[in-house]
């Protein structure tokens, strides 16, 4: 075992061994106690990836029921819900897009759009992030980090300032978009805690988009003010409009294929824009289409794409989930609330946001945002409507939050773009922390005032 992995596991055995230690209470109950310890311990070895994925996702729950701290029914629930087999849906789904070759189509299609110059493909890269979450329900990043990174191995980048940007401006649009994009497993998530408090609430896909659309906004200057750091103007490097005109047209005509994977792409894109009319769950929609792709007359699914499929994502998304319904029943909800509610009792509603933001950038160093907004939602939902707030604006709160981050860990799609090796980890950290910065100034500056004048508060 290397340096970094022994200090990894003693870290991931002593925080929680020193939470063990905090004495119980009324309010910090035995049960609750050991729940924090559980997850801490299996949220470390996730974060600093001492186990591979699936392992983790396994054994969350496992050490929920064996610890006997819920029965395998509670612990296990997570596994039984919709989102989980959404999740499964939406990865074949854009694994057969890809497959189809559509997906680098139009990574090269937009390139050209944006000039083929380098400034034209660093925002090429965040609308190629963009458009791939359009079409795949904010299931493309990895696909997308993978473009990115052909990108730049196509104009002959080491890592660098110049190779991290584009890195960077890939990751804004693959993975920090799906804080304002339709992403269905975030919305199924949000809805179970809005619905803890108005039963008959539904999220349409355009929700998260009126909240946390400023998101795109922020994203677009943190770029420029990058390009003006860095200097791109007098940058040399080897791209050019030819250069990627002519891996255009290496790809030929649009194939049968292709053309049947967008005849599917605007299908489900029909369900989910009737799916809130008809009254039906979206998730129904990446429950069944993705499978229509794999029966004859059809044919664009093949076995191989089952075989490569990111299986740990979903048993992860899984456990994710678990960690709320267990918090929910140990009473970690009611314990987050007795603390915060007297806190933030007789503050403004900005003051309350932005401490729900702040919360939630904490909550970032330790929880994947899945797991997030997993365990945080129902307890963020509480205290706002304890406080007298929309509980939906205490849950957009928590989603905005999901991207302000700082290290490649806290988010899979930023890990997996740093993973490349593209990204030195000072710039990776400095690009970061301008984006979180422009993030809170905006949410305090343009984002609340626009809430109180729209009516979404």
């Amino acid at each position: 075992m290397d340096k970094n992995k022994i200090i990894g596991w003693l870290i991931s055995l002593c925080v929680p061994l020193g939470v063990s230690f905090i004495p119980t209470s009324d309010a910090f109950t035995p049960s609750l106690r050991l729940f924090l310890v559980i997850t801490l311990f299996v949220i470390l070895i996730i974060a600093l990836e001492l186990l591979p994925r699936l392992i983790s996702a396994v054994l969350l729950p496992s050490l929920y029921m064996i610890s006997g701290l819920v029965s395998g029914e509670v612990a296990f629930q997570s596994w039984t819900s919709t989102t989980v087999w959404m999740v499964l849906g939406g990865l074949i789904f854009s694994n057969i897009l890809d497959e189809t070759g559509l997906l680098k189509r139009i990574a090269y299609f937009v390139i050209l759009k944006c000039g083929g110059t380098y400034a034209g493909a660093v925002f090429g890269c965040f609308f190629i992030g963009i458009i791939l979450n359009l079409i795949t329900f904010c299931n493309g990043w990895l696909v997308a980090a993978a473009l990115v990174y052909g990108v730049c191995k196509a104009m002959d980048l080491k890592p660098s300032k110049e190779s991290s940007l584009l890195c960077f401006a890939g990751t804004l649009g693959a993975t920090g978009c799906t804080v304002c994009l339709y992403y269905p497993g975030y919305y199924s998530m949000l809805e179970v805690a809005v619905r803890e408090f108005v039963p008959d609430y539904r999220m349409n896909m355009f929700t998260s988009f009126a909240y946390n659309g400023y998101f795109m906004i922020w994203c677009v200057l943190s770029i420029l003010i990058l390009m003006k750091v860095y200097k791109t103007k007098d940058l040399k490097i080897n791209v050019s409009k030819k250069l990627f005109t002519e891996k255009y047209q290496q790809l030929g005509k649009m194939s049968t294929k292709e053309k049947i994977a967008v005849g599917m792409i605007v299908l489900l894109l029909m369900y989910l824009f009737a799916s809130s009319l008809l009254g039906l769950p979206a998730a129904y929609g990446f429950m069944i289409i993705p499978f229509l792709m794999f029966l004859p007359g059809i044919g664009i699914g093949k076995p191989k794409t089952l075989e490569s499929l990111n299986y740990p994502m979903v048993f992860f998304v899984a456990s994710c989930l678990g960690i709320g319904i267990v918090g929910a029943h140990v009473g970690f909800g009611d314990f987050l609330t007795g603390i915060a509610v007297p806190l933030l009792a007789g503050q403004s509603t900005l003051v309350v946001l932005v401490a729900f933001i702040l919360m939630g950038m904490v909550a970032n160093f330790f929880m994947t945002p899945y797991a997030m907004l997993g365990g945080l939602a129902i307890p963020f939902a509480q205290i706002a409507v304890q406080l007298g707030i929309n509980p939906l604006v205490a849950c957009m709160c928590l989603l905005y939050s999901c991207e302000v981050l700082f290290l490649p860990y806290e988010s899979a799609g930023n890990l997996i773009m740093y993973g490349y090796g593209m990204m030195p980890m000072k710039d990776f950290i400095k690009q970061m922390t301008l984006k979180a910065v422009i993030m809170l100034v905006g949410f305090v500056v343009v984002m609340y005032p626009m809430w109180h004048l729209t009516g979404l508060m």
